[in-house]
């Protein structure tokens, strides 16, 4: 690779370099979510000790940038680990980058990736799964968002909009705020979603006090290019689903989602996106990415997705033997007759994957 490796801090990072990160990540459209913003990196670094940037150098000039954080035996994972939705290298497309030369420049040993975006193609000898990240295409406003939907034969959101009325006829008035600052009610997602994990047997990321104040940063963070993104859904002055995300310019990356169980029957959380959808033109929004998964309301509602790849690169040892084995046995796994067979197991080891992926 005929670049140099430089080797910093996030908070060592210098004006030109954070300027220079923003310009590539505004240009390249593979690079429009808010995670692979330099106030992402940032925002988790002063929460964790263990963020660096390698600064990808070409003479004097930074073509690019790979934040990660370091862990024991330099293996190497995203920025922010399972709170990572997307990550990669922040280059231009043109840029050519030896995946196995920069981690050696890292001093990394490998590198786990599972939201890798495929327009980073250097890493794709690495990828042992593919996934994606469904997300509601809102370019051409909601009108032509929920033509697309009905073309494409689902009646997902003429649903959502029967319990909307349903709710109101039998509860009383919905609303919905698009950007609260208070947070207090950042709060009450917090308390809902740890209630949720414990509930349904999975590791609480919230048990990890990074977690939540990585929220709470972000949430105070406001600039033209990034910023956190508090949406409420009230009945009445009721908070009765409530979504955390991220914004960078016109897009929204849905993150942290909860609603109130004792009114599931009424799918609050549904309406939370339905009611966002309607006025994402109004607030300059042309995309609300919901994250990798097969989540139903995901399926239904999303009207495209990013393709998103799973791996790990790096030179052979042990360790990466046993993530790069478990990933293609549970792949292996998910589409063979074996299937419901393995759900037990799998589920009964999830808890301590996720616990690693947060420590």
């Amino acid at each position: 690779m005929p670049f140099r490796i430089e080797l910093l801090r996030p908070s060592s990072l210098a004006t030109n370099h954070k300027e220079r990160w923003s310009e590539i990540q505004t240009a390249e459209p593979a690079l429009d979510s808010p995670y692979f913003r330099p106030e992402f990196t940032q925002a988790v670094a002063q929460v964790r000790r263990d963020v660096e940037v390698a600064v990808i150098l070409d003479g004097s000039d930074a073509v690019g940038f790979f934040p990660f954080q370091r862990g024991p035996l330099n293996i190497g994972k995203p920025v922010g680990g399972k709170m990572s939705d997307y990550h990669g290298v922040i280059a231009r497309g043109t840029t050519q980058i030896d995946a196995a030369e920069l981690l050696r420049a890292c001093r990394l040993a490998g590198w786990d990736f599972d939201h890798l975006v495929t327009a980073q193609t250097s890493f794709e000898p690495f990828v042992t799964v593919h996934g994606e990240s469904p997300y509601l295409d809102l370019s051409q406003g909601f009108e032509s968002y929920s033509a697309q939907r009905r073309a494409a034969g689902s009646g997902e959101l003429k649903e959502v909009a029967r319990k909307l009325r349903k709710c109101e006829r039998e509860q009383g008035e919905i609303t919905c705020e698009m950007d609260c600052v208070d947070g207090a009610l950042l709060e009450i997602l917090i308390h809902w979603k740890s209630a949720q994990y414990r509930q349904n047997g999975l590791a609480d990321i919230f048990a990890f006090p990074w977690t939540a104040a990585l929220l709470r940063n972000i949430h105070r963070t406001r600039n033209g290019k990034f910023s956190g993104l508090l949406t409420v859904l009230r009945l009445g002055n009721r908070p009765i689903s409530i979504m955390f995300s991220m914004r960078s310019v016109s897009v929204v990356h849905s993150w942290i989602f909860a609603y109130d169980k004792e009114l599931a029957q009424y799918s609050p959380g549904s309406i939370l996106l339905l009611k966002m959808a309607e006025a994402a033109q109004e607030h300059g929004i042309s995309k609300i990415d919901l994250g990798k998964g097969t989540e139903r309301y995901k399926l239904s509602l999303g009207s495209a997705a990013t393709p998103v790849w799973e791996g790990t690169v790096g030179r052979s040892s042990p360790a990466l033997w046993l993530r790069t084995g478990w990933r293609t046995a549970r792949d292996w796994v998910s589409r063979s007759p074996l299937a419901e067979v393995s759900k037990v197991p799998a589920r009964a080891i999830q808890p301590l994957r996720e616990w690693l992926s947060l420590h």
